[in-house]
């Protein structure tokens, strides 16, 4: 494979004959996706202005097609941060991780990382009693800060109303919208990039928000139901621009 700047955001809604043929790309509106393993793209890719994308945990999560053997987290880390910090220009970069990688972050992450709490409300039902919990969202540039990006190093979700567990998305444990919008909205960036798509959560928060967005994904199923709700969120965020 020949390894070259693309620029992501050319073409129309349809596979792209000048890509390897291992890499489908296809764009609806101001998004540009593409089915692939990241580490195949992410080299062809550049200006890129921030990341937000919640990549395996390396904890024994059951996904679709992904083993996410915890032996497998090291190498993942290594291969991707420094993919993250090139395709940025060492921009901002906001990352999902389990707190029970917490002893290894220092290993992986650039120096003067920041630690969100993305915290949740889930809702009570037969199986789980009330509770908050959250998430440790890791944030790093190399030219701006925390502040410049978000108003507060936390976020509230309320969980109560939301059915995503329940409903047709093939992910499991799918972000919550709500939730991943407060980065998208308030991120100071024009294009957002998410290396693990999966059912397009980012892609939909970015599109809203009004911003370009580039999404990866490998799993054939997660890479179509991604491309179902941006296209969704691209018709509606265009109807309400009218």
């Amino acid at each position: 494979m020949t390894v070259a700047a693309i620029n992501p955001f050319y073409g129309a809604r349809r596979g792209n004959p000048a890509l390897p043929t291992q890499i489908r790309k296809i764009v609806i509106g101001n998004a540009t996706l593409y089915r692939a393993d990241c580490f195949d793209v992410l080299p062809m890719l550049s200006g890129i202005d921030a990341v937000v994308t919640d990549p395996p945990y390396g904890i024994g999560f059951r996904y679709r097609s992904y083993d996410d053997a915890p032996g497998k987290y090291d190498s993942l880390m290594k291969r991707l941060v420094p993919e993250l910090v090139r395709v940025t220009a060492d921009g901002p970069c906001f990352v999902w991780q389990s707190p029970l990688k917490a002893p290894l972050w220092h290993r992986y992450f650039p120096a003067g990382w920041r630690i969100i709490a993305a915290c949740k409300i889930y809702p009570a039902d037969r199986s789980r009693a009330p509770c908050l919990s959250w998430d440790p969202v890791i944030f790093w540039s190399g030219n701006s800060l925390l502040r410049d990006h978000l108003p507060r190093d936390w976020n509230v979700d309320d969980l109560r109303p939301w059915d995503g567990y329940r409903g047709g998305n093939p992910v499991p444990c799918p972000r919550p919208l709500s939730q991943v919008r407060y980065f998208c909205d308030s991120i100071q960036a024009d294009t957002i990039l998410d290396p693990f798509m999966g059912s397009g959560t980012t892609g939909v928060a970015a599109v809203m928000a009004g911003k370009r967005f580039v999404g990866i994904e490998r799993d054939p199923v997660y890479f179509e139901y991604a491309c179902e709700r941006i296209e969704a969120a691209s018709r509606e965020r265009a109807h309400a621009d009218v």
